[in-house]
């Protein structure tokens, strides 16, 4: 039982880095523009006045694997969460 602890692990901090990926990092509003902005680095734009009012866009940040586990063991490290 215990030769799959390490396969079991790796897919638990797999699970979590895609649950982390997808959370909220900040929104910030400003002349009708709310610019959401993701873990993953992705940001949405949401418009909510002027000609293009009710439009969303994406910048998509398409980061690697090794970026995100990056940026997700930093913030494990710096919210003291590290197994």
């Amino acid at each position: 039982m215990t030769e799959y602890k390490e396969e079991v692990a790796r897919q638990k901090e797999k699970l979590e880095l895609e649950e982390w990926a997808k959370g909220v990092k900040y929104i910030h509003a400003n002349g009708g523009v709310i610019e959401t902005a993701f873990n993953n680095g992705d940001i949405r734009y949401a418009y909510t006045r002027g000609p293009k009012k009710s439009k969303i866009e994406w910048h998509r940040e398409n980061a690697s694997k090794d970026t995100l586990l990056d940026k997700f063991g930093r913030y494990m490290a710096d919210n003291g969460i590290l197994r």
